[in-house]
């Protein structure tokens, strides 16, 4: 080889190593960001989430009585006491009907597992920018609470983990779910492992069930973790309400299911349609739960847009580090615009990955 040929060489050489490292340096990056940095967007949403459920939850008529005044009279004094609120309108007492419309990402419910911590705010929907804010109750399946299977997906280790731990629970612990039509309590009946195609597990059933969904294992989407648990009547001390199938269709103009009226039947309240459960799963259900890498083609012309910004950047700053001959200068004024464009390249980079993952 000639002299004049081993510098070039070495440039080339220099070059393919100096992008490796700045590949790696990329992934390492989006790694922190998926660990560390998805974590305080979850915790922002959920906590706009848990103000407006429990802004909501104080409109139901189901979970809000007022209280009332009983006179009594007291060594000839007549006194004025208040009475203890019920958690439940009296069954001779017809609420006001109650109707709200559901959005997709809108608050539906409040799922504590105190083993495992797990205290989130469950949105609507199962997509990728449901997940994001918190666990998501399937399409198409009944609410927590209510006849059927309600189903419920959550990250593994994004997004704020809530399911980090899902593989600690066991037959006999304890669920606890919120809506608004009341506090329900579910006990494990078993754990599973199965496939991205076995959606049979989160096909509706005739008894008031709830079916927790997830990637299998950590950090990867090969398999489904699911936790089956049934209502339990006794803790609960209400019977399950007749199924009302939600139905969150994502759209340019997201679709709004009404939820209500809400009326008296004995001790037990109702809501919605009474109509029986199907065995059935719909499309969007089994879309939610068989997405896996790269499920979202709509994401690619975004992070290959934002890639090539990120790359203009980078070379623009080299370009005037060599004209400046002050690398630092260019790379100080560099930084600010280069950290907000790896933002938005991240965050479309991260729609390539399974919704739960």
């Amino acid at each position: 080889m000639s002299d004049e040929g081993s510098p070039r060489w070495a440039r080339i050489v220099g070059g393919v190593g100096k992008g490796l490292i700045a590949a790696g340096v990329l992934i390492l990056l989006f790694v922190v960001y998926q660990l560390w940095g998805t974590d305080l967007q979850e915790a922002s949403s959920q906590s706009d989430l848990k103000s407006r459920f429990n802004h909501e939850l104080n409109q139901s008529p189901v979970l809000s009585t007022p209280t009332t005044t009983v006179s009594t009279t007291v060594q000839g004094t007549e006194v004025s006491t208040t009475a203890v609120p019920t958690t439940a309108p009296p069954t001779s007492v017809t609420p006001p009907a109650f109707v709200t419309e559901i959005h997709p990402g809108d608050p539906v419910a409040r799922l504590e597992i105190a083993k495992i911590g797990v205290d989130k705010i469950v949105v609507a929907g199962t997509d990728t920018a449901d997940l994001r804010k918190g666990p998501g109750h399937y399409p198409n399946t009944p609410l927590p609470g209510q006849l059927g299977n309600a189903a419920i997906a959550g990250h593994r280790t994004t997004f704020g983990a809530p399911f980090y731990r899902i593989n600690e629970l066991v037959a006999g612990d304890e669920i606890k779910v919120t809506t608004l039509e009341g506090v329900f309590v579910y006990r494990v009946t078993e754990q599973r492992i199965v496939a991205p195609t076995d959606v049979s597990v989160i096909a509706n059933t005739t008894d008031a069930e709830l079916t927790l969904t997830s990637c299998h294992p950590r950090f990867s989407a090969s398999e489904r973790i699911v936790i089956k648990a049934k209502l339990d009547e006794v803790a609960t001390g209400a019977a399950a309400r007749p199924p009302t199938p939600q139905d969150y269709g994502h759209t340019s103009e997201p679709t709004a299911t009404t939820v209500g009226p809400v009326t008296t039947d004995g001790d037990a309240a109702t809501v919605g349609t009474t109509a029986a459960p199907s065995n059935t799963v719909a499309a969007p259900v089994a879309d939610a739960f068989t997405n896996g890498w790269f499920s979202d083609g709509a994401a690619w012309p975004q992070a290959i847009l934002w890639a090539l910004a990120l790359a203009a950047v980078a070379v623009a700053t080299w370009r005037l580090g060599l004209a400046w001959h002050k690398r630092w200068i260019a790379a100080a004024i560099a930084v600010l615009p280069f950290l907000v464009v790896l933002y938005f390249f991240f965050e479309n980079a991260a729609r390539l990955l399974p919704p739960n993952l």
